[in-house]
């Protein structure tokens, strides 16, 4: 296994836990072995929470490592005076991982019944060790050391092994070595039984998953009975003492060291450190006096108790934890929890909280009479921060050691999308925006459709569309009936990726720049559009209208936002400063202006905040005609002053029909360039058809006769080839562009032609809508082009003819003609682009 590859992922967690806890954090290995039963112990007690369990699992390492410091510090005056360390009954690193910031790689051992467990803490800590064996005897170690912590092996080692086990490590001590193990006492027995405090009681059970409970179970020992197994183990060579819940509150802590060894402290340290009284050994004694049967083991540990003169002060880490984390109405995080002091000498002193590393409060504590346990509280204002960051909670006490309680990521607290996906959004990545949005949201949305006779509880299928980071989905969560569903889908792929796997309750889909949508047909009740087609290029915003129009059911509603008149000056003023890429203004129809600029030319851009679409009301009418107009709320609350229009797909509104590719095509052309031919290659395939791939050299005209049957597909692709151009060539007054389609009953043919060049000459259209299997003509109208002006590509021209009710295939004759150059020079030619014909 490579010790480099960290097989848990919630690296937040661990790192902002080690740069808090920690003296080097640079140094500190933090992986995780898959298999590691402390780490899978955690994740089952805390019902697979993983966030949870990391944080116990590296709190407990930390603990464990400040309870043996306490040891150390009082037996040999600091870790610099240990010289080897043994952890047996390592794991795989809980707690080494951790005893590496105190002591070297060299000077530590590892040992562990699991030998993947060695080589693991071998390759990630770079210590020494040796694997385990299930009986003393056969355990092999030809060496010594000062110290040696054997954490959670005898609360788990049957009476058949324990003396063994416990003889055979003390016999692995230097001259000055001590002993540290670990013990489950009896009084934490949640069965009853007859055991007393001479005994031992063992169950074979326990959390390992892989070992023989026979040999590894669940062991509960009183402290008499360790007294005498330790006599036994050492011969009556050594003192020992006991620390009640010294581990992790839990765990009984025993010390075991050679009683002729006398310990060295420095006067500081002695003051330091302190002395215990004599109290404890006094009852002690009495105890072993009144008790003893067997004078000779009774004297004996009389004599231990006698010869520990100074005890080590030892004390625990506060107890304590965090009973809720949640967000306010206003968006702000509110905290509360509890505390607790676990002796008579020590006592809570603050609950700190702090944010990436920075203490922004301390809690006030309220005590709870006299039962040493305290309630706290605290709201952190969320309008600085920010979803990636984090909160740690901690409990310090009198004797400045902590406990962590929690560690929550913001967008942990509450469904919030990453920093730089928020920013990319809105433009601001503060929480209290986000939050506090939805309720404004929800509100000015059910307004505006109040207003406009509508009720949100009336649309069962909602489509956001743009749904950028979710926040209308999250906002509208709370709302739905049983009968509604909210649906979701965006053009930027993390967004859309993000809602997708976050936003549980919303079905999200990302989408291409350009249609078609990936939902079915009148599938929506309404379609929400804010901030969408202030965002789009000309062309994308009619594909986007026709798209909308056929996702949405007959009678279904566009909520939708547009940038409106009001912004054209504010949108001059940055055009003024040159700080763009792009800018280009339309006339749409005799009265419509739209105007489109580009910050940065990104390829991306579409649909993002570098780039801004206006719209006059004359514009909107004309882009999005095929909808009945509802109501036009100008300089609305919605999007920062945009004009909010509410529309209506016709109840008896079929689809767009859009250009279908001709059956038999024939394509003049003289492939002048590479480029013309890549042109025509990929415009046939664009649609999906088997047209054959013309080869088409030298200048020769060839037809291209395509007998398959296409798919009723669009002929555009976007950008320019949504123009069906021809030109009136000198010396001629016409032009002739055919188009075919297949309608199903729409009553409108609408198209969007360009002239040019711009001067004063008289142009009209002759349209004829015939039908396809009998030539039979439907329509024939002639219509002026504006009075004689042509005002070149920046004029969308807008022809509307209505067409009688008909289903089949139709081809639209569209001829373009001068019927008088007034100031157009006779050798000038004149362009004709078709743009945007669609039926509806």
């Amino acid at each position: 296994m490579n010790p480099e590859k960290n097989e848990i992922d919630n690296q937040l967690i661990i790192d902002t836990f080690i740069q808090d806890q920690t003296r080097k954090p640079e140094e500190m290995k933090v992986n995780i072995h898959p298999q590691d039963e402390m780490y899978l112990y955690a994740l089952k007690n805390t019902e697979g929470n993983i966030d949870e369990a990391l944080l116990r699992y590296f709190s407990n390492g930390k603990r464990i490592l400040d309870a043996v410091k306490q040891i150390v510090e009082w037996h040999f005056d600091g870790f610099e005076n240990i010289s080897s360390f043994l952890d047996f009954a390592s794991g795989y690193g809980r707690f080494s991982r951790f005893l590496l910031q105190e002591i070297p790689a060299h000077k530590i051992w590892i040992s562990d019944i699991y030998s993947q467990a060695v080589e693991f803490q071998k390759n990630l800590l770079g210590v020494e060790g040796i694997v385990s064996t299930n009986h003393p005897e056969d355990y092999q170690l030809n060496q010594t050391f000062d110290c040696i912590f054997a954490c959670s092996f005898f609360s788990h080692t049957p009476q058949k092994t324990f003396s063994g086990w416990l003889e055979k490590l003390y016999s692995l001590l230097t001259e000055k070595g001590i002993l540290i193990f670990s013990t489950h006492d009896l009084s934490l027995m949640t069965i009853e039984t007859e055991t007393d405090a001479e005994e031992i009681y063992f169950t074979p059970e326990s959390e390992s998953l892989f070992l023989n409970t026979e040999n590894y179970g669940v062991t509960y020992v009183g402290e008499k009975w360790v007294g005498k197994i330790i006599h036994q183990a050492t011969k009556g060579k050594a003192k020992w003492h006991r620390i009640k819940k010294g581990l992790c509150g839990y765990h009984d802590l025993y010390i075991v060291w050679n009683s002729g060894v006398r310990r060295q402290e420095t006067g500081d340290r002695r003051e330091e450190l302190g002395v215990r009284s004599q109290k404890e050994e006094v009852l002690i004694n009495s105890e072993v006096r009144s008790q003893s049967h067997n004078s000779e083991i009774g004297t004996q540990r009389l004599e231990v108790v006698e010869q520990i003169d100074e005890l080590l002060n030892f004390y625990c880490h506060p107890d304590g934890g965090c009973k809720s984390i949640e967000v306010t109405s206003t968006g702000d995080i509110y905290i509360e929890g509890w505390a607790a002091d676990i002796n008579a000498e020590e006592k809570v002193e603050e609950v700190a909280i702090l944010v990436n590393g920075i203490k922004v409060k301390s809690c006030l504590l309220k005590d709870e009479s006299q039962t040493k346990k305290y309630q706290w509280s605290y709201s952190i204002n969320s309008e600085h921060l920010s979803p990636d960051d984090v909160i740690l909670v901690k409990i310090i006490n009198n004797f400045h050691l902590e406990r962590v309680v929690n560690i929550s990521p913001v967008n942990s607290i509450v469904l919030l999308p990453p920093n730089h996906l928020l920013l990319r959004i809105s433009g601001n990545s503060s929480v209290k925006a986000f939050l506090s949005s939805f309720d404004d949201l929800k509100y000015t949305v059910k307004n505006y459709l109040q207003k406009a006779g509508f009720d949100f509880h009336q649309f069962e299928n909602i489509l956001d569309f743009g749904c950028g980071v979710g926040r209308y989905l999250m906002a509208f969560k709370p709302e739905l009936l049983p009968n509604q569903k909210l649906f979701g889908c965006d053009v930027f792929p993390e967004c859309a990726q993000w809602c997708e796997e976050n936003i549980k309750f919303a079905t999200v889909k990302q989408n291409n720049i350009q249609p078609p949508l990936p939902f079915e047909n009148n599938q929506f009740d309404l379609v929400n559009a804010v901030s969408v087609f202030t965002h789009l290029r000309l062309d994308l915003q009619h594909l986007w209208a026709w798209d909308i129009y056929r996702v949405l059911r007959p009678g279904g509603i566009l909520f939708m936002t547009l940038h409106g008149p009001q912004f054209f000056p504010i949108v001059y003023d940055i055009f003024r400063t040159g700080n763009t890429h792009q800018a280009e203004m339309y006339s749409i129809g005799e009265e419509g202006l739209f105007l489109y600029l580009d910050h940065q030319g990104e390829a991306d851009g579409q649909g993002q905040h570098t780039v801004a679409a206006l719209h006059t009301p004359a514009a909107y009418q004309k882009i999005f005609s095929m909808f009945k107009h509802i109501q036009r709320f100008p300089q609305s609350n919605m999007a920062n002053g945009q004009d909010l229009y509410i529309l209506q797909k016709p109840i008896s509104g079929g689809l767009v029909a859009q250009p279908l590719r001709r059956k038999e095509e024939v394509i003049k052309s003289k492939v002048k360039s590479q480029k013309s031919k890549a042109f025509i290659n990929s415009k046939v395939k664009s649609q999906k058809s088997k047209v054959i791939e013309e080869e088409v050299e030298n200048g020769k005209e060839e037809k291209i006769k395509n007998e398959q049957k296409v798919d009723q597909l669009p002929l555009f692709d976007g950008g320019e080839t949504w123009k069906f151009a021809e030109k009136i060539l000198p010396g001629s007054h016409k032009c002739q562009t055919e188009i075919k389609f297949q309608i199903e009953g729409q009553k409108r043919f609408r198209v969007y032609p360009q002239i040019e060049p711009i001067a004063a000459y008289s142009i009209e259209c002759e349209i004829e809508v015939i039908k396809n299997e009998d030539g039979k003509i439907l329509v024939q109208k002639t219509i002026p082009f504006n009075h004689n002006h042509i005002f070149g590509k920046t004029n969308y021209v807008v022809v509307e003819v209505e067409v009688p009710q008909y289903s089949g295939e139709v081809v639209v004759r569209l001829n373009a003609v001068i019927t008088d150059r007034i100031s157009l020079a006779a050798e000038q030619e004149v362009m004709v682009s078709w743009n945007f014909a669609n039926f509806a």
